[in-house]
């Protein structure tokens, strides 16, 4: 497991980091969702169409889960709750849910650890190299 990055200069002349060069992921494709179900399947006993039941139920939960106002505490993943982002009123008397609610948002906060009580280590991170893009 790796994944590539490229120097990409600042070019925000207001910055402090102004002229300096920073790494940038570089995206190596996209996974489907079909091509996780076949993977899923060549590493258990499962059937494709079962692994598609068992993925599109789960979708299905963590949908009706967040809409009830629960997070979702997916182990060895993270957690996904719902929040809104809504516009300021001087009075809350005058707050309408209808006017002034802008979207609902779907947060993730991945799973991990704080290592020796610094920077917390991502479960999905773990093991995995950086290396040049071509």
């Amino acid at each position: 497991m790796a994944i590539r990055i490229k120097l990409i200069k600042n070019n925000i002349k207001r910055s402090s980091a102004y002229g300096k060069y920073f790494a940038k992921t570089v995206s190596q494709g996209e996974v489907t969702f079909e091509e996780l179900v076949q993977e899923a399947c060549k590493k258990s006993d499962i059937s494709e169409g079962t692994m598609v039941a068992v993925i599109t139920d789960l979708q299905h939960i963590l949908k009706e889960k967040l809409g009830d106002g629960q997070t979702v505490v997916l182990s060895g993943i993270g957690r996904f709750s719902l929040r809104v982002e809504s516009e300021g009123v001087d009075d809350p008397k005058e707050f309408s849910i209808r006017r002034h609610i802008t979207r609902i948002i779907c947060g993730f906060l991945p799973a991990g650890s704080r290592v020796h009580g610094r920077h917390i280590q991502y479960d999905v991170c773990k093991g995995v190299q950086v290396k040049w893009a071509k």
